[in-house]
């Protein structure tokens, strides 16, 4: 079985309109329009405030703890998992889907959303499979409360997070607010797909999402 982990995003005359991320069967992120490409979350408007999930007239929130000035990610490690990826750029294809990394040994920062250790939420998505072959994130469903993420990136500096919460969720009831809405804190979201595999629609029929926070630093 072939996997893939992708994010599609939308624009209203309301403003943004969220999705659940999906996942594609086939060796290479579908072209714009291609059908069984299914909806992605939709990330926060780009702003340094830190109002609740963007809603208008909500009360100014003081950031706490931590936090980096921005640079780009370049790996990603996660202990528990044996996991250590190099990490590339994700930016949107012209229908406003996200891209997803070509291969399923590397995992992908959205360019849209903070810079790890930022204030804010910080998206990284990875393959489940890959050829029939255990993608990146094969096993994040397995992540505990409490362990750890290392984000190293350009700058020479690695951002150390948290694990605060593991959430699986249906596509449909995706919680774009919880993943990508403003927090008072710099934030990690670890996204792809899980669940059970639907092969007459070609996906899985849930996302795993692991939310972290930002604990520490160190230099290299």
């Amino acid at each position: 079985m072939v996997s893939a982990a992708a994010a599609v995003l939308a624009l209203s005359g309301a403003g943004l309109v969220a999705y659940g991320l999906s996942q594609q069967d086939t060796a290479t992120p579908p072209s714009p329009g291609t059908s069984g490409h299914h909806h992605g979350a939709a990330p926060p408007p780009a702003s340094t405030t830190t109002r609740a999930a963007g809603r208008a007239g909500a009360a100014y929130v003081l950031p706490v703890g931590q936090q980096m000035a921005r640079s780009q990610p370049t790996r990603v490690r996660i202990p528990s998992l044996g996991v250590s990826s190099d990490m590339i750029k994700l930016g949107l294809q012209p229908n406003k889907r996200m891209a997803v990394p070509q291969n399923g040994s590397q995992s992908g920062w959205f360019d849209q959303s903070r810079t790890p250790g930022e204030l804010g939420p910080a998206i990284v998505a990875a393959h489940v499979t890959w050829h029939g072959k255990r993608g990146v994130f094969f096993n994040l469903g397995a992540m505990k409360e409490g362990q750890k993420v290392e984000v190293d990136r350009a700058d020479g500096s690695t951002a150390i997070f948290q694990v605060e919460d593991i959430g699986q969720y249906p596509k449909a009831k995706f919680p774009t607010d919880k993943v990508y809405g403003s927090v008072d804190h710099a934030a990690l979201r670890l996204i792809t797909c899980g669940g059970v595999y639907d092969g007459d629609a070609g996906h899985h029929l849930d996302n795993v999402v692991v939310f972290a926070k930002l604990v520490g630093t160190k230099k290299a």
